[in-house]
């Protein structure tokens, strides 16, 4: 089934790192990142790892470049390393997309998801199926909208970081995210996937809300976020629970 793989070793979980934006600290934590990759079997990128919508590269082409680099040296890094990138709404592009397809024929060890990934009795998602009123059919006709779309201009992109640097994404997060109806959605969007793909799910593992969580029980299942190393936002490198 895709998106379904056995559980082997420690396994570490990143997401939305927005990198190549001007409003990410994730540099700051790259050490961090690379010495868990480092101590673990897999590594699972939780979506938004790159940001197409807000990259200051100046291209899609420049961000797919990047991004590669950085898959590469997580790589080398980590030799024995798997790595599964689950793409988030921001990096959800037909060109990242094939850059990963390209990378696992050189490395066999690397392996993209758009939606989601079991291991063990994890699931990994990007997140953004807890956004209000989504459900499968609508999340994958959002996605379906902004795949490929062209990094916002300079001007949009300064008007988000004043409001970055306000904390108003702080403050968004919270109304558009309150933490019971959040997992609610999420646990209802489960609902509608293939049987085989959650049953005996124990962990769910995801990012998009910026919302740091670790282990919030909710109707038998645990529920995960990083957070985001966002300004103003806490952010941590989580190691999943498959057992």
């Amino acid at each position: 089934m895709p998106g379904l793989c056995p559980a082997s070793g420690p396994c570490t979980v990143v997401s939305d790192l927005h990198l190549f934006t001007r409003r990410s600290r994730a540099h700051a934590f790259q050490d961090q990142i690379e010495e868990a990759a480092l101590r673990s079997h897999t590594l699972v990128l939780a979506g938004d790892i790159v940001d197409f919508r807000w990259s200051e590269l100046g291209s899609d082409e420049a961000t797919v470049d990047a991004a590669e680099q950085w898959i590469e040296r997580l790589l080398e890094r980590a030799p024995k390393l798997r790595l599964h990138y689950v793409l988030g709404n921001h990096d959800d592009h037909p060109q990242l997309i094939e850059r990963l397809r390209r990378l696992e024929a050189r490395h066999g060890r690397v392996r993209h998801e758009r939606f989601e990934l079991r291991i063990g009795n994890a699931l990994f998602l990007h997140g953004d199926a807890g956004n209000p009123g989504m459900n499968a059919a609508r999340l994958r006709a959002s996605r379906g909208r902004t795949h490929g779309r062209s990094p916002r201009s300079l001007r949009a992109a300064r008007a988000y970081d004043a409001a970055v640097a306000a904390r108003l994404r702080v403050v968004g997060a919270r109304v558009a995210f309150p933490e019971r109806r959040l997992l609610a959605r999420l646990h209802r969007y489960m609902g509608e996937l293939d049987e085989g793909l959650t049953r005996g799910v124990r962990n769910v593992y995801f990012g998009h809300t910026h919302r740091a969580l670790n282990g919030v029980e909710f109707r038998g299942r645990r529920f995960h976020n990083c957070g985001s190393p966002i300004d103003g936002l806490e952010f941590r490198i989580l190691e999943a629970d498959l057992s």
